[in-house]
């Protein structure tokens, strides 16, 4: 047999068992799902979400799974796509650094979906899933985030099916086998494109879609239909071979599988904003803790130094004309935090980005791509260097490389909660069953039905 990145992933994803995998993983991992658990509860409340669940729900009478935030259930598909969109909804979602990859946007709301609709399965059950879900999804785009990036696609929407077809396979039991061949049917779901990003609704619902042939893959494998067995290094119309030029680790993708934890390397957001510009909010906002005497009247101009990729991602101060345009442009999010001091929910609204001081502030704002930060480690992308120059000719540097959430500067215990109840009370006012899903995922591994989880999860009783 031939020794491909599939065949290694898919013998370590069927022959995982929950006694394998180390404390610390599955530690992370919960922390990881109970915050976007609150970022999709909170999702559900936007007005986007709502349009996407009317029109997703008018197309099937089915009730497989729940539609989180609501009393309601849809057919697992679309239980799958509401629910993964409603976690990227608001920019609050997880990010793994190297891969540039929202993690529980691709495989989250598949994952808790199938599991609903499965109906059997225990907390362990699901966890060993998910820790499949996740790990998988960024093996796959570790060693090429930037490359995918810069090629025009949209990172999470390509790699996650990946992993939501090792966690659905999982579930299925299926055999190391079939879970290629699984594999190799979910890789034709891969895709999205990077222009999402900038102004539109469409970049909400983008990147979960894909996780749909993660279903469809497995349910197809499991009845012996066959896939691409060497979906990832084939040499015409590969996974690699189409999204990256050919650019593939297979070390970093399929090797100590079981031993190197590549789902470490997830961080969380403590701002509501493209991940790539929490350095430079983090930067700002302790440049106003240390100079309060220094106003926003006071600056002539910012200049941002980030990465090329960075700069793509920057909406500039005259093309604000929508939340995710705020949410994705440097000047706005530096103008929001020095006058207000945060950039998390209440900083982007309708009324906010109109606001004519926000604006006018936001032209002050100069972002630049910098050949010292291009050049340093994948690891340390997040790298900015931020040059504050007031109208009495001062000029204040600041340097920042590791954002609020990050593996290396983590949230605490505290923080985890309090966003999670800032955003999950959104969607629940009552306290006892944000509390009862805090339980729940923190200590998965008691939970006998999975299912008390997802009855949590929704406006039900």
């Amino acid at each position: 047999m031939m020794d491909t990145i599939n065949e290694r992933l898919s013998k370590f994803s069927s022959e995982l068992r929950f006694e394998d995998i180390p404390p610390e993983v599955i530690d992370h991992l919960k922390r990881v799902m109970l915050d976007c658990y609150g970022c999709g509860l909170f999702g559900s409340t936007t007005p986007w979400m709502r349009i996407y669940r009317d029109v997703l729900e008018s197309l099937t009478d089915r009730k497989e799974a729940t539609i989180w935030g609501t009393d309601r259930k849809t057919s697992v598909i679309e239980a799958m796509m509401l629910n993964g969109s409603a976690i990227n909804s608001f920019e609050l979602d997880d990010t793994h650094t190297d891969g540039i990859i929202h993690v529980s946007t691709g495989v989250l709301g598949c994952i808790t979906a199938f599991a609903e609709k499965t109906g059997t399965l225990s907390g362990k059950d699901f966890l060993t899933a998910a820790v499949l879900a996740y790990e998988i999804s960024c093996r796959v785009a570790a060693p090429v985030g930037m490359e995918i990036a810069h090629q025009g696609w949209n990172n999470t929407g390509t790699c996650c099916p990946f992993g939501s077809t090792a966690g659905v396979g999982k579930m299925l039991g299926l055999t190391p086998e079939q879970m290629g061949h699984a594999m190799g049917i979910a890789g034709n779901w891969a895709g999205g494109l990077q222009a999402v990003q900038f102004a539109s609704m469409a970049k909400r619902i983008v990147p979960s879609k894909s996780s749909e042939g993660a279903i469809i893959g497995a349910l197809l494998a499991q009845k012996g239909f066959t896939g691409i067995e060497d979906i990832f290094e084939n040499k015409f119309g590969g996974f690699y071979n189409c999204f990256t030029d050919d650019v593939y680790d297979v070390e970093r993708t399929s090797g100590d599988l079981g031993s190197r934890w590549e789902l470490m390397g997830i961080g969380l957001k403590f701002y509501s904003t493209c991940r790539s510009k929490h350095t430079t909010i983090g930067a700002l906002r302790k440049f106003r803790d240390e100079h309060p005497e220094i106003t926003p009247d006071d600056i002539a101009k910012v200049v941002a130094h980030t990465t090329s990729i960075t700069h793509k991602y920057s909406v500039d101060a005259d093309a604000i004309t929508s939340v995710v345009a705020a949410q994705l442009s440097h000047p706005y999010v530096c103008s929001v935090t020095l006058l207000e001091g945060n950039a998390f929910i209440d900083q982007f609204t309708d009324e906010k980005i109109k606001d004519p001081r926000i604006l006018e502030f936001a032209k002050k704002v100069e972002v630049v791509s910098d050949e010292e930060i291009e050049k340093l480690p994948r690891h340390l992308r997040y790298t900015v260097k931020v040059d504050v120059h007031l109208k009495d000719g001062r000029v204040f540097n600041l340097r920042e490389s590791f954002p609020k959430g990050h593996p290396k500067n983590p949230f605490t215990h505290e923080e985890l909660l309090w966003k999670f109840k800032a955003l999950a009370g959104k969607a629940f006012s009552d306290e006892g069953k944000t509390d009862g899903i805090i339980d729940a995922v923190l200590h998965m591994e008691d939970l006998e039905r999975f299912n008390d989880l997802t009855e949590l999860l929704s406006a039900r009783g």
